[in-house]
């Protein structure tokens, strides 16, 4: 009975130690199989880089100036009417609110309202070049070619 005593209370003692190891190799374990499993933030590559590099859809834009005219212009499309614009040598850019198309080409009726003589209008991304008087308003389609920021 006294042997039996013993050997439970050395047993106990012994008890936390092999716990104490056992429960350190389980939790070395389970550290190796998740670094494993996923690499550091420092050896990942870094997400946030790549999805700021995701393509963005760009406004529709058109330059308008003049080579030896004058006069003031506003564009008219698609429910927008630019704020007046003189004419001068220089390029200016005219914004529109809708975005470049994602896939295929998008024809819209745009008409370029005012007094002007000589009125050209270019593209920064395509071949568009007109060049016209305007007295009143002068209509023609332009086609938005498709146009990533990527």
């Amino acid at each position: 009975m006294q042997h039996a005593a013993l050997h439970g209370q050395v047993q106990r003692k012994r008890s936390p130690v092999i716990v104490g190891i056992g429960a350190a190799a389980v939790a070395s374990a389970a550290t190796l199989v998740m670094m494993m499993g996923n690499p550091s933030p420092a050896a990942a590559p870094d997400q946030t880089a790549s999805s700021i590099k995701q393509c963005q859809m760009i406004q529709r834009r058109l330059l308008v100036s003049t080579t030896r005219g004058s006069g003031t212009v506003r564009f008219r499309a698609s429910g927008y009417l630019s704020p007046p614009l003189t004419l001068t040598p220089q390029p200016q850019v005219v914004v529109f609110p809708l975005l470049r198309p994602d896939t295929t080409p998008v024809e819209e009726i745009m008409s370029v309202e005012g007094s002007a003589s000589d009125v050209v209008i270019t593209s920064e991304v395509t071949d568009l070049h007109k060049v016209f008087d305007v007295t009143g308003a002068y209509t023609y389609t332009v086609t938005w070619a498709p146009r990533k920021s990527c």
